[in-house]
């Protein structure tokens, strides 16, 4: 039983990293959207939204790591964090708890692009189709460059060890690399986890 969390900034291309990594785990991907879209279809992108949306991943994580008949042995799961904020990082230690409680392996990839990067995939096609909200352009993009004043969306040196203890932890720059290369090599580097680990 595996989570792999892909954690990052707006746009850093962790929904189509995800993807590509679906197409070789036995794993089903759950990005971000999926679930606040379904409450902001209704309430908007308010602070109710996003409560119910967390809820509803718990939920599923709870019952995942409950059942003995999945449909997959792992959860590709794609969130924005906010390191500054104390709910962001309180969520991150109740899902990365529940898994490692059950006994399962959860492996925490933090993505980095530059702004200009992120910039041009916050209007890619793939993104567009599948993430309603961000197929206003304008309003994207100010969400996008405003995050940025308000919120740390990448981690500190160490951070992330030292929140999640017992959690293997992979940071890539992927400003030049393609989502199938940066799926690559996630992919390695959870290979050469196993090894170590056995």
């Amino acid at each position: 039983m595996e989570l792999i969390l892909i954690t990052g900034p707006q746009a850093v291309g962790k929904m189509t990293v995800g993807k590509e990594l679906e197409k070789h785990m036995d794993a089903e991907l759950l990005y971000n959207h999926q679930t606040l879209d379904l409450f902001a279809r209704f309430l908007g992108y308010t602070k109710e939204a996003f409560r119910l949306s967390d809820e509803t991943r718990k939920n599923l994580f709870r019952a995942f790591v409950k059942s003995e008949r999945n449909v997959v042995s792992g959860i590709i799961f794609t969130v924005v964090v906010a390191y500054n904020l104390e709910n962001d990082r309180a969520f991150l230690k109740d899902v990365c708890k529940m898994f490692l409680q059950a006994g399962g392996k959860v492996y925490y990839v933090e993505l980095e692009a530059s702004l200009p990067e992120r910039l041009e995939r916050n209007t890619g096609e793939d993104r567009l189709l599948a993430k309603p909200s961000k197929r206003d352009l304008d309003f994207s993009r100010n969400e996008l460059l405003g995050s940025l004043e308000k919120h740390r969306l990448n981690s500190q040196p160490g951070e992330v060890k030292k929140l999640l203890p017992g959690v293997r932890y992979l940071r890539i720059d992927s400003t030049s690399l393609t989502a199938a290369e940066t799926a690559a090599a996630i992919r390695q580097w959870k290979e050469d986890c196993s090894i170590q680990s056995s």
